[in-house]
């Protein structure tokens, strides 16, 4: 009995425990909360002078992922300081193990890495100043970090601030990370001379390691600081290669002929791309044809042997033009395949259809499938029905491997309706494909302009123009203004750089010995309506040399919007500061 009674006991005792020692969780049950965490108080209030106190404290709306705090969590000016931290509930504490400096304003902030259970993540970088003397420094530093590959704000990047004199091998004196809309603001600055620097912190250790981390600055090498006037940075665009080439992981066969190819980044197929399969010996043994990219898991590439892999072989594979999203070929991998037995039962279908927005002209319309289309019942059983009259033997039309191409005999008619019935061998009948034949009267022209000041003699001007999926549709050089033809109606991005050092490549600056980028602009946007040409000049936002800071910055505001902004764009009017697999079935 007593034996008894002591096992209770400690159950007892483990269930308390467990009780007052569990992490706390929001409720479960309903649809996810994808809403992001808030702080809605902190101890003492923002802006608090002679605190001598030993501890802060951040309440928030709900329940904190705990451990994103470390990662998170700043101190600047001061560097070392070592302290605790304390969970209670949906509270935090942070108390110091020494007394922080006389007569100093400190900052606190919360990045954009601090998250809640859900791993919802602060929109915007939170911070609390405050000052351990009778007076809180009140100078700021603002600035906008533009990704000059799509014209959109960059989040997350960190800039890194120096106060004058510059020490850019030691610790930054402050560091601020851009918001969703690649806002950055330094506040509670003492006055002085700062300089800043984008740099991609990837230890997060507040030190630019030159060997390792790539930085930019800024087209201004200096900003003065004085309390009660913002000192703008300007806007800084960034596009820095990415070459990390991604990795084979996994090699697959669903049958003697059918491989599943793994990677480690999303990838995509380029024109022209193959595959050799090698055998044990390093010899080719044959040739693979790349089908498609998996639409739910970009990661995983499906391709076709043109001869059988038997069983009782080991391969190995080399591809060309199978590439991320960059354009980097993957790493030469010896990763060893077996080879299999089994018949290649895929079921001939349609995996994509490549020209689903529309053709004009005598353009094909292009279908992808899931299989290499020679011996199937593919051109055999398609039909083509134009309005009311249906055609079973289509011509012209052209395969190439899992590809088909189908051209209009002259022109597409645009007055008539295309449907393209397409045989399904798993549903066993034909799938109706609605296309588009894009009218002439829907096509505009945009003629571009480069404003007068902005322009140098006898120096160009790069411009590409993309469209609302990012796809590059132009590309051009003036010295002075040009004209973009046969632009479906629709909104577009314009990118453009002045080629001051004519290498026909746009300089992203140097941080030491200080050489500010190249002009550079995003305009996004861009309203073009069709059977009309219209008017965009373009102005750079901060060219070398300038000492003034403009208070509208042309590049931020959609031009001919017609609707609502997307997150992260400038209303018309307004201004702003300084402004990716299953098993295929």
């Amino acid at each position: 009995m007593t034996r008894i009674f002591g096992f209770l006991f400690l159950c007892l005792i483990a269930g308390l425990s467990l009780t007052y020692c569990a992490t706390p969780t929001q409720p479960t049950g309903g649809p996810p909360d994808t809403t992001p965490p808030r702080i809605i108080s902190t101890y003492p209030q923002n802006g608090t002078v002679n605190f001598s106190g030993n501890e802060i404290r951040f309440d928030f709306d709900k329940y904190m992922n705990r451990q994103s705090f470390g990662n998170a969590f700043r101190i600047d000016p001061i560097a070392g300081v070592r302290y605790d931290v304390n969970w209670r509930g949906r509270s935090v504490r942070v108390r110091f193990e020494q007394p922080l400096p006389d007569s100093t304003t400190v900052i606190f902030t919360l990045g954009t890495e601090l998250s809640d259970h859900n791993r919802n993540r602060l929109d915007n970088p939170f911070v609390l100043a405050l000052s351990t003397g009778d007076t809180i420094d009140e100078g700021e530093i603002e600035g906008r970090i533009i990704d000059a590959r799509t014209g959109r704000g960059k989040r997350d990047a960190f800039v890194f601030l120096y106060r004058f004199p510059f020490d850019l091998e030691a610790r930054a004196s402050y560091v601020a990370e851009t918001d969703t809309a690649g806002r950055v603001a330094f506040t509670h600055l003492a006055e002085g001379v700062y300089r800043a620097i984008w740099v991609d912190d990837r230890n997060r250790n507040r030190r630019w390691d030159r060997a390792n981390e790539v930085a930019r600055p800024f087209y201004r090498e200096t900003v003065r600081v004085q309390d009660g006037q913002p000192a703008g940075l300007g806007t800084l665009f960034v596009n820095e290669p990415d070459t990390t080439r991604p990795t084979l992981q996994g090699i697959g066969l669903f049958s003697s002929t059918r491989l599943r190819l793994r990677y480690s980044r999303d990838m995509m197929i380029q024109p022209e791309a193959e595959i050799t399969i090698l055998d044990s010996l390093g010899t080719a043994f044959t040739q693979a044809v790349p089908l498609f990219a998996d639409k739910q898991q970009a990661d995983v590439v499906f391709a076709q042997a043109l001869r059988p892999l038997p069983e009782n072989q080991t391969f190995t594979l080399r591809s060309q033009g199978v590439t991320d999203l960059r354009g980097n070929e993957p790493r030469t991998s010896d990763r060893i395949f077996t080879g299999s037995s089994d018949p290649d039962t895929t079921h001939v279908r349609m995996t994509r259809h490549l020209t689903e927005r529309g053709v004009r002209g005598s353009e094909p319309m292009i279908f992808e499938f899931s299989t290499l289309l020679a011996g199937t019942s593919v051109v055999d059983s398609l039909e083509v029905v134009q309005d009311e009259v249906i055609y079973e033997a289509w011509e012209p039309l052209e395969v190439q491997d899992n590809l088909l191409f189908l051209f209009p005999p002259d022109v597409w008619d645009e007055a008539s309706d295309y449907t393209i019935r397409i045989y399904d061998e798993r549903a066993g009948t034909r799938r109706n494909i609605q296309t588009r034949i894009l009218p002439r009267g829907e096509l505009g022209s945009l003629h571009i302009r480069i404003a007068e000041g902005h322009r140098l003699e006898g120096v160009n001007h790069h411009i590409s123009v993309l469209d609302r999926d990012g796809a590059v549709v132009f590309e051009g050089i003036t010295e002075d203004e040009l004209t973009v033809e046969n632009l479906p109606q629709g909104r577009y991005t314009v990118l453009a750089f002045r080629d001051d050092d004519g290498d026909g490549r746009w300089f992203r600056g140097d941080v030491e010995p200080f050489r500010a980028p190249e002009p550079f602009l995003a305009q996004r946007n861009v309203e073009v309506h069709g059977r009309m040409e219209g008017e965009l000049d373009l102005e750079y936002p901060h060219l070398p040399g300038r000492t003034d800071d403009p208070e509208a910055d042309p590049n931020e505001e959609p031009i001919e919007s017609g609707g609502e902004p997307e997150d992260g764009d400038v209303r018309p009017g307004e201004s702003e500061a300084g402004e990716s697999g299953p098993s295929e079935p």
